[in-house]
């Protein structure tokens, strides 16, 4: 990772950490908030959206299926065969990730990881708690109440992925839900509890291994939280005197900022008695952090990209009447430039475009697998033994294992024939009846059909040894082709 230089910094001091990080207000707080509401909403809400299947079929939007094996997304309906574009999907997003890593560094750990929405939201509420009724016994008896509440709502929520989400409340109240959900509801809820009431920042500082895998991808042209070290130190408190260098007009007046003097550039000044930066060494921007991170000491592992110091140093400066920018992204190679020249990121960078070409090709194959998802998928397996059966009359018959799905609505029947070996005459083994050249085959709701077909020859007609044939399965209605199942036939030796 970076390393900001920390020349002529402070001694480091200890700060009194609060067990509430402070609330703050600014730009980057309400993209959290806003970011927080929305991640929140779609998790808890998504399983209540509803989607119209058809007759039999699940009517919720998205659905992990498991005694069904499939997942459905809308109008979408997966299958394990359908892998690769899952894998398409986490290759994209892993692609994505360092893309995003490269250019602003943990900007995901600061606004979307999980770990950072749900403590998000267990601050907010330790916050209102403590507002309303004060320190002491009865505040931490409420945190633990709501605590358990929103985790426990967490694991219902999760689970309402895999079990019809309207049905599960009641059926966990009446005890009548599987008992593997009773099982995911309370993993759920112990592990939001653990990791979110009580683990929290440690997760990021100890848990979590992408701190250590950005130090691969960060550079000095990453856009990252930093601390201007030229303008801020030394420290000293409200009362002391500016250094002569920033109580002109120049910093206060953004006409004239190009017009600051290279000696007041990013580099750390020698310290002059009696004078400081405008740092005045509130440690505001550590109380509000999430991980405890002193940004003033450097780029370091624990901060996570959040921009709550940014907000929290802009309103101090706001009351000193100072510009805004002691803390605020940008990137290593400023101190090539003035300390208040607007940050210049070049975002055309081999590694980040080779990230973000990678993401665009998974996503793309993704799209394309998406897109010609085949509608009906199609298996006929022969039984081998024994290879054939000779019935009294003569004639020959072979056994196969039919298996099929599909995703088409509104797809209630298929037909069936078979191409390549003349006479074949087809039934089902669970039919009653003489066999006909073609077989009209019935689907269950569930869109899926597990048979035994029976495949007849007439003795004469039978071929000598193994035959290659093709069953194929076509609409009733339009008479489309659906699905070719190559195969083979054995008859008799001669």
């Amino acid at each position: 990772m970076p390393a900001t230089a920390l020349q002529g910094l402070a001694p480091a001091r200890a700060i009194a950490r609060p067990d509430i990080p402070h609330a703050v207000r600014g730009r980057f707080r309400r993209i959290k908030t806003a970011l927080t509401i929305v991640l929140l909403g779609f998790f808890f809400l998504t399983p209540w959206l509803r989607w119209e299947r058809g007759e039999g079929l699940p009517g919720q939007a998205v659905l992990f299926d498991l005694p069904g094996r499939r997942l459905l997304v809308f109008g979408l309906e997966f299958w394990p065969q359908d892998l690769p574009i899952a894998v398409g999907m986490m290759v994209f997003g892993a692609m994505a990730l360092f893309f995003a890593t490269t250019l602003a560094g943990r900007v995901w750990c600061g606004f979307a990881c999980p770990q950072t929405v749900w403590s998000d939201l267990f601050f907010v509420v330790d916050r209102l708690i403590v507002r309303l009724v004060g320190k002491g016994a009865a505040e931490r008896r409420l945190r633990t109440m709501a605590w358990i509440l929103i985790a426990l709502a967490t694991g219902v929520g999760f689970t309402a992925y895999f079990i019809d989400a309207p049905s599960l409340p009641g059926l966990l109240l009446a005890g009548q839900a599987p008992a593997i959900a009773y099982a995911t509801v309370l993993v759920l809820t112990g592990t939001t509890w653990l990791l979110a009431a009580y683990a929290r920042e440690r997760v990021c500082l100890h848990m979590c291994p992408w701190p250590r895998f950005q130090a691969a991808l960060l550079d000095r042209q990453s856009f990252v939280v930093t601390y201007q070290h030229g303008r801020g130190e030394p420290r000293g408190r409200r009362r002391t005197p500016l250094r002569p260098d920033l109580a002109g007009p120049a910093l206060a007046t953004p006409g004239l900022l190009a017009l600051v003097a290279e000696a007041t550039a990013f580099a750390t000044p020698a310290p002059v008695a009696g004078l400081r930066g405008d740092c005045i060494d509130c440690t505001r921007c550590v109380t509000v952090c999430p991980t405890g991170v002193d940004i003033r000491r450097g780029l370091q592992m624990g901060c996570i990209g959040c921009g709550l110091c940014i907000d929290a140093c802009n309103e101090v400066m706001a009351k000193l009447d100072r510009p805004e920018g002691l803390i605020r992204f940008d990137v290593e190679s400023a101190p090539r430039r003035s300390f208040l020249a607007p940050p210049r990121v070049d975002w055309l960078r081999p590694k980040a475009l080779a990230f973000g070409l990678a993401a665009l090709l998974a996503l793309g194959f993704s799209g394309y697998g998406m897109a010609t998802l085949p509608p009906v998928s199609a298996h006929a397996e022969p039984q081998r033994n024994p290879p054939f059966v000779q019935l009294s009359d003569g004639s020959v018959r072979n056994d196969y294992a039919l298996r099929l799905a599909h995703r088409r609505a509104g797809l209630a029947e298929v037909v069936l024939r078979v191409e390549g070996l003349e006479g074949a005459q087809l039934r089902l083994g669970t039919q009653d009846g003489a066999p006909a050249p073609k077989l009209r085959i019935a689907i269950g709701p569930d869109r899926s059909l597990d048979e035994r077909l029976l495949v007849q020859l007439p003795r004469a007609a039978a071929p000598s040894g193994r035959h290659d044939m093709t069953i194929v399965l076509s609409d009733p209605d339009s008479g489309a082709e659906l699905a070719r199942l190559p195969s083979y036939f054995w008859g008799p030796e001669r």
